[in-house]
């Protein structure tokens, strides 16, 4: 006699339980392990353990941003890199030229100095009054080389400092060689000039020297 689907089942569920029941209670325990495990299992693919939050949503983002979006992004951040690039080469250069302008304002200026004993000499000799014909010549011949190379100077930069009585003494281009009282001349102001000083741009190349009316005398100097 032919066994129906329905029996069959009825027969497979006998024999799981006869099973069961000579397996003993030890596989009861395996069972609900497994069921427990599998519980946990579950419960994790649910509740996912927390990592980074940040790192996951960037790597959505960029799941989600299209090649055109991606491409114009790297654009983006090329573009910024260049132009930080570009401002510090030209501060380094702005830095570099406004070096190398004072490296030849020192040359200049080491030179010119080197020039101020000459023209003391050119003023030294031009302070004599020539006698007969040929000296006035001689005379007159240093007085325009002096005038020419005072001219030349001044083109550069340098400037003559020529004080006068009654000047007011200025310490960065004067120097005080002596205290003198001086008629009508107030304190701490020229009371006679020596010898010229020569500026060239912003640095002294040597000051003028002269005499200065004392704090003390001032009261006799003034009147």
């Amino acid at each position: 006699m032919t066994m129906s689907n329905e029996d069959r089942r009825q027969e497979e569920r006998s024999e799981a339980e006869d099973q069961a029941s000579q397996q003993g209670p030890g596989a009861e325990g395996d069972r609900a392990e497994l069921s427990e495990e599998a519980r946990r299992a579950a419960e994790g693919e649910q509740n996912p353990p927390e990592g980074e939050p940040e790192a996951e949503a960037e790597a959505e983002a960029e799941a989600e941003e299209s090649p055109m979006e991606a491409l114009q992004r790297e654009r983006d951040e090329l573009l910024a890199r260049l132009q930080r690039v570009s401002a510090d080469y030209q501060n380094y250069m702005k830095r570099a030229e406004q070096h190398r302008a004072n490296d030849v304002d020192m040359a200049k200026g080491d030179a010119m100095k080197d020039l101020v004993p000459v023209l003391d000499q050119f003023d030294r000799a031009l302070e004599a009054e020539p006698s007969g014909d040929e000296a006035k010549g001689l005379y007159e011949g240093m007085r325009m080389v002096r005038e020419e190379m005072l001219k030349i100077l001044e083109q550069i930069g340098v400037r003559r400092i020529d004080p006068e009585p009654g000047d007011r003494f200025d310490p960065h281009i004067h120097e005080a060689m002596m205290r003198q009282p001086a008629e009508g001349i107030d304190p701490n102001h020229v009371a006679q000039p020596f010898v010229p000083g020569y500026v060239y741009k912003h640095r002294t190349l040597r000051p003028a020297k002269v005499a200065v009316v004392p704090e003390d005398e001032g009261g006799e100097g003034g009147g």
